[in-house]
Order: C-alpha cells, then structure tokens, then sequence
C-alpha cells in the first residue's frame, strides 16, 4: 500500500533528485530568520537609549551600548554640524556620506536641529537618528544574508543558494554586535565585492570593495587577499583590473575631501595607523605583567605586513593555491589580532571571513561561544563591574584570541592541504574563485608532491 501510494505520487526519490520549491529554498528561510534576529537586536537596544534630560542609562552593565545614538549629540549632528565638519575628518568618506543621508532622513522625519536646541530636544532627535540608522543597517544585514546565501555551488560546481547564510542569519554575534557601531555598512558591501566576485566579475568586485574600503578601513585586508589569489594562481596581469577598479573608486571618492581639506584626510589616516594602545587587543594584555606597549597602532601595522608578507611569499614559493575564502581569513584575522583596539563590532569582520573561508560548525560553534563571552567581558570591565577581579577580562581576551589563531592555523593547513579544504572538491576548486576558476588545473607553479598524492592527480589543484 505504501509503495502504491508512492508510485502514485511520483515514487520514491531517487538517488541524484534534489528538493526543490518555497520549503526547501534556504534564501526566504534566512531572511526570515535574520529579520527575526535583527528585530530582536533593535528591540534590546531600545531601552538603552536615553530618551529623558537627567536621566541616564549605564549601557555597560545592560550590555547594550551602541555608538548610534550617541553620535547624534557627541558629533554635534544635532547642532547642525555634518560629518566632514571640523578640522580633521572624523568618519571614512562613504560612511560620512551614510550618515549625511541619515541626518537628511532624520530631519524629514521631525528630528529638530539647531545651534540653539536644548538637551531634550537633543534627546528626541537622537531617538529618530537611531531609528533611521536601525533600519539602514537592517537592509544591510540582510544585504550580507543575501550574499553569503548567493555564495555557495553544489558538487557539479553549478551556483545555487546556500544554507551557509543561515549560519549567518542566525548568529548570536550580530546580535550581540550587529548595532554597536556602523560596521554592517562596510561588511555588507565587502560580502557584495566577493558575491560578484564569484560571478565572474572581477572589476565590478573591485569597484564594490573600493567602496567598501571607504566605508571601513578592515576591507583593505579582502582587497589584498583576493589580488594575492590572482598573482598565486599566476595571473597577476588580471589582478591590474580588479585592483585598478578599487584603487580608482577609493581616489575618486577621496578626491572631493583632498581638494577641500587635505589635512583632515591625512589626519585620520595618520591617526588610524598610529592609534594608541585601547582596550582588547593583544598588546593590551600586557598590562597583566605591568608593562605597556607603545606605539600600539605603527607596531601592530608592521607586524600584520610582516606576517602577510611572509604568508604569501611560503605559499608562492610552495606553489600553493588557496581559495580565495581561505586568503581572506589569512589576512583579515591577522589583521585584526595586531590591531591597536577590539572593539566588539570587529567580531563582524571576522564573522565575515570566518563564513566564506571556513564555515564549519566546531569553528562557528567556537568563534561565537569566545565573541559573545568577550563581548560581556568587555562591558562589564567597562562598567567597572570586573574591577575586584580584572582576571576576568583577560581570560576573556586570551581565549577568543585562542580561537582566532587557531582558525587562521587551520586555514594555513588547508593552504598547503588542499585535501583538509572543506569547501574544496574534485569539481569546484574554489566557491568564489570567481574567473580563477577558469585555469584551476593551469598554473605554472604546483606543490611538490609524491606519487600518488590528491594534487598530483589532479583530484584537488594545490
């Protein structure tokens, strides 16, 4: 009866039939998911926002600060001042111009701004800044589900959508993080560069990402990774259009500000490269042996180069070829360990890297367990609430910094393994190689390998 019923209604599934329609399509399902996620993140936040004169909220130990609001009356928006204001800028150049479109919107919508309003006035315009910058950044968190969802192929190599965005729709670190600053503007718009990217685009990829950089200075990292994946697959002469396209729209959108000011310009790039040693980062753990590192931002910088360069140069001479995903943890993640500060939004930066280079559950399971600890820690010791036993804090910036190194240590091994790439199969050498895909089996330099090993079958390129 049973097998009648089911050659009635089509048989049984064979062996290579795929689930298709609504219920088995992961983009709606993510997208529901993040919006539920995102909701209750903006939801948290609320209350957290001063919204009476002489009544304030201590957002450290409800652990729900965010930069957002605070910027409507810290910056002075609410006098009437822009984000290009003053004598140094303060803001990357695309996202002055985001909050320049949500300072319009806010005044549209009834936020008053004066040089002459009084603090309750402040506080009232400082809700509707909040409320259009909550639903900018929404669409840009589901920007980066939609990406992360585009960018996946099944085992033939054909694109399809992938439940990978789930894992980012569903994390605990956007919602943690995702409203602390503006950083999903810039993470957004960097998963776009590697969506088209994996398209086969490379000079639109390029054009997004030169945006991207202008949004937030850690794109600079995705950009060095995929030009390094060009010339480590012996293409170096198409690398010059991806990197011309990115350079030409960082210049172009830089232009306007180094005509009207170029002091301020080289002030905030002076100050981001030699910034002062500041909570999270690996120097500072060394205040629990008494001692502080000076000149956190430059020395951090040339450890980073130094570490990339070194990278590169084993793989290039090792006649390796990682894919594109796993480049972008090798730089990102060092990166932002030898940064002067952590701030907690960071872990969005690496959420990114870690989705496209190593998506699996150990490494999500553990990333995001240390993130939201340190997330806590961090606010708790900034609350003073850790101060009888500041122990805390530090173990909380040791193990999430465990955790980072150990996931750019397993990229590293899948760089010189191909065979350990979970991402990597016979047929798709890299999910978002994009056009390196095109020459997989072709480049001048292969690894060393003995009889019988995956590369030298061909079976996985190296």
């Amino acid at each position: 009866m049973n097998s009648a019923l089911l050659e009635g209604l089509g048989g049984p599934a064979g062996r290579y039939a795929r689930r298709s329609g609504p219920w088995f399509d992961p983009l709606p399902w993510s997208l529901l998911v993040a919006t539920v996620l995102f909701v209750a993140c903006s939801l948290r936040q609320i209350p957290c926002v001063q919204t009476t004169e002489g009544v304030r909220v201590n957002a450290f130990i409800t652990l729900c600060y965010s930069d957002v609001p605070l910027a409507w009356t810290s910056s002075g928006f609410a006098l009437g001042a822009h984000p290009f204001d003053g004598g140094q800028m303060s803001y990357p150049p695309l996202l002055g111009l985001l909050l320049l479109a949500a300072i319009g919107i806010s005044g549209l919508l009834g936020a008053p701004v004066g040089t002459s309003l009084e603090v309750q006035a402040q506080l009232d315009g400082a809700q509707v800044f909040y409320a259009v910058c909550m639903v900018l950044l929404f669409a840009c968190f589901l920007l980066w589900v939609l990406c992360q969802t585009f960018m996946g192929r099944d085992s033939q190599g054909v694109p399809r959508r992938s439940w990978d965005g789930m894992w980012l729709a569903a994390s605990p670190v956007v919602l943690a993080s995702g409203l602390v600053s503006w950083d999903l503007f810039a993470v957004s718009l960097t998963a776009l560069g590697l969506l088209l990217f994996s398209t086969g685009r490379p000079v639109w990829s390029g054009i997004v990402l030169g945006l991207a950089v202008c949004a937030g200075l850690v794109a600079i990292a995705v950009v060095l990774a995929v030009t390094s994946a060009f010339a480590l697959r012996g293409r170096a002469g198409r690398a010059g259009a991806f990197l011309g396209a990115a350079t030409v729209t960082v210049a172009l959108l830089h232009l306007p500000l180094l005509i009207l000011n170029w002091e301020a310009v080289a002030g905030y790039y002076q100050g981001e490269a030699t910034k002062n040693l500041s909570y999270g980062s690996l120097f500072y753990l060394g205040k629990l042996f008494g001692w502080e590192v000076r000149a956190a931002g430059s020395l951090g910088l040339m450890l980073t180069a130094l570490l990339l360069l070194i990278v590169v140069a084993w793989l290039y001479l090792r006649g390796h070829r990682p894919r594109v995903g796993t480049l972008v943890v090798l730089f990102v993640f060092p990166t932002v360990l030898f940064g002067a500060t952590y701030a907690p939004q960071t872990a969005l930066w690496l959420l990114l890297a870690l989705l496209v280079g190593r998506p699996g559950r150990p490494e999500w399971v553990a990333f995001t367990v240390t993130q939201v600890i340190y997330w806590a820690a961090i606010w708790g010791h900034l609350a003073g609430q850790l101060s009888s036993n500041p122990n805390i804090y530090f173990a909380a910036i040791i193990l999430r910094i465990v955790v980072e190194v150990w996931i750019f240590v397993s990229c590293l091994r899948d760089a010189a393994d191909p065979g350990r790439d979970p991402l990597r199969t016979p047929q798709v050498a890299d999910p978002i190689g994009g056009v390196l895909n095109e020459a997989a089996g072709s480049c001048a330099r292969l690894r060393s390998t003995q009889p019988g090993n995956r590369a030298e079958t061909g079976q996985f390129p190296a």
